[in-house]
C-alpha cells in the first residue's frame, strides 16, 4: 500500500529480526497512518507475534529501521513508549485480584496518574463501567477482554495493538469483542494480529500478510480477496469457504 513516508505513525524500512542468529523477520516495509486499521494475518511461524514485540520494542530490529510518530522505536523510555502504543495481549490472566476499575486505572502509568475522566470514559466505551467494583478474576474471557481493552484505551494512546484478542474466546464471547472494537474505530488507530479471516473482512480495510518471516501481501481487503494469496498461505479450502465475497 503505497503511502507517502512522511503520513507514517508506524513506519518499517527493510526491518528485520534475528534471535539466536535465526532471522525471524526480514525485509518489512510497512506505512500505517493515523486513524488506520490494520489486520496482520499469515499461518503459524509466519512473523506475525515477533512484528508485535518489535513494535513494543521488546525485540530490536537486526536490520532496518522501526519508527513510531516519526521516531525509532528503540529510543524511546517504556512510559513514554506506552503513552504512544496500548497493547491487548491474546487473553488477561483469569486470576488477576485486582477490581475492574485498579485495573483499568493501571492504564494511566504511562502518565502517572490515575485521570479519573479518563478511566470512567474508557470503561464506558467498551461498556464494563456496570461491574467495575467487580474483581476481573470473577469475569468471563469476554468480559475480561473487555477490560484489558478499557486499560489500553484509558492510556490515551494514538496507537491501539491487539494480539489475537479473540483466540481463546467462545463464538458468543469473539461477536462481543468485536462488537466493542467496532465501537472503538474512530478513537484509535488500531493494528489486530488474527486469525479470523472473516472479522478482517468485515472490520478492516488494510491487511498485512506474512508468511516465512517476510511480506506476503500489503494491501487493500478487496484486492486481497480478488487475488490467490489467502489460498496459497492458507489452502483452497479456506478460499472456498470464504467464497471471494466480503460479509
Amino acid at each position: 500500500m503505497e503511502v507517502a513516508m512522511s503520513e507514517c505513525l508506524i513506519e518499517l524500512r527493510e526491518a528485520g529480526v534475528q534471535v539466536s542468529g535465526k532471522e525471524l523477520l526480514g525485509g518489512v516495509n510497512l506505512c500505517v497512518t493515523q486513524g488506520e486499521h490494520l489486520a496482520v494475518i499469515g499461518p503459524n511461524g509466519a512473523g506475525k507475534s515477533t512484528l508485535v514485540k518489535l513494535l513494543l520494542g521488546m525485540h530490536k530490529a537486526s536490520a532496518g529501521t522501526v519508527q513510531i510518530g516519526g521516531r525509532d522505536v528503540a529510543s524511546y523510555p517504556r512510559r513514554e513508549l506506552a503513552r504512544m502504543i496500548g497493547y491487548v495481549p491474546q487473553l488477561l490472566a483469569a486470576e488477576v485480584p485486582y477490581t475492574v476499575r485498579e485495573f483499568v486505572e493501571m492504564g494511566r502509568y504511562a502518565h502517572g496518574d490515575r485521570d479519573a475522566k479518563a478511566v470512567d470514559e474508557a470503561m464506558e466505551l467498551v461498556e464494563v463501567s456496570e461491574f467495575s467494583e467487580r474483581v476481573v478474576a470473577t469475569l468471563s474471557g469476554g468480559e475480561r477482554q473487555r477490560v484489558c481493552i478499557a486499560a489500553a484505551l484509558a492510556q490515551e494512546a494514538p496507537l491501539l495493538l491487539l494480539d489475537e484478542p479473540l483466540a481463546h474466546l467462545d463464538p458468543g464471547q469473539r461477536i462481543e469483542v468485536q462488537r466493542v472494537l467496532r465501537g472503538v474505530r474512530e478513537e484509535v488507530t488500531l493494528i489486530a494480529v488474527t486469525h479470523d479471516l472473516g472479522w478482517m473482512q468485515r472490520d478492516f480495510e488494510h491487511v498485512l500478510a506474512l508468511q516465512a518471516g517476510g511480506v506476503k501481501f500489503d494491501g487493500g481487503v478487496r484486492d486481497l480477496m480478488a487475488g490467490e494469496v489467502l489460498g496459497e498461505l492458507f489452502g483452497s479450502a479456506v478460499m472456498d469457504q470464504l467464497g471471494r465475497r466480503l460479509v
